[in-house]
């Protein structure tokens, strides 16, 4: 480690890797080098996709409705409780705080989608308060909450076991490793003259 290989064909020279992949001890992907994605990952993936997707259905319908001035209040649970007047600040409020309720949704799901192709061990708990963030479909309507039912079922097959191998291997793909650079032989300062 830390000796530079020779460049070939005119090519740059480069250092190895940091740690031999095949030393993980886990499939890699011959055309990526990463480790292999299990089947359920990917399930997980689609099924915390499909949440934001439910969310952002969710809030359409909820435009739908509460557009007309007869709707607005029947809409969301928010507006039934508080029964703002359709023209007033309040309904406003109202309308802003639904819309960064559901921007939190979609954000929560979206990152335990991201995070979990990317293979970061901590999508696990993350997905955990992602359901939590998304139980605050409550306050809207059950068209919101039908999207927290992919994502438990996505954070579900994140805990299985055969999800983890995956995460320790991306884990141990990413870790820094020390790299033993040279001590002696090396000089500081300007050559001394006649020297190339």
């Amino acid at each position: 480690m830390g000796v530079p290989l020779a460049p070939t064909d005119g090519g740059i020279a480069t250092l190895p890797p940091l740690i031999p992949l095949e030393e993980l001890g886990y499939p890699l992907s011959g055309r990526t080098g990463e480790p292999v994605r299990p089947r359920l990952l990917l399930v997980a993936i689609g099924l915390a996709w499909l949440s934001v997707a439910a969310v952002v259905a969710a809030y359409a319908g909820w435009w739908w409705v509460s557009s007309g001035v007869t709707g607005f209040e029947g809409a969301a649970r928010l507006t039934q409780w508080t029964k703002p007047d359709p023209l007033s600040a309040l309904a406003i409020i109202m309308v802003i705080l639904i819309g960064l309720i559901a921007l939190l949704m979609v954000a929560a799901a979206g990152t335990v989608a991201y995070n979990a192709w990317a293979g970061a061990a901590w999508v696990r708990v993350g997905g955990l308060i992602a359901i939590g963030v998304q139980a605050l479909s409550g306050l809207l309507n059950w068209w919101y909450s039908l999207a927290m039912v992919p994502l438990i079922a996505a954070v579900v097959l994140l805990w299985l076991p055969q999800v983890k191998p995956f995460f320790a291997a991306m884990a141990a793909k990413d870790a820094v490793k020390p790299i033993e650079v040279p001590t002696s032989g090396i000089l500081y300062g300007p050559r001394p003259l006649g020297s190339h």
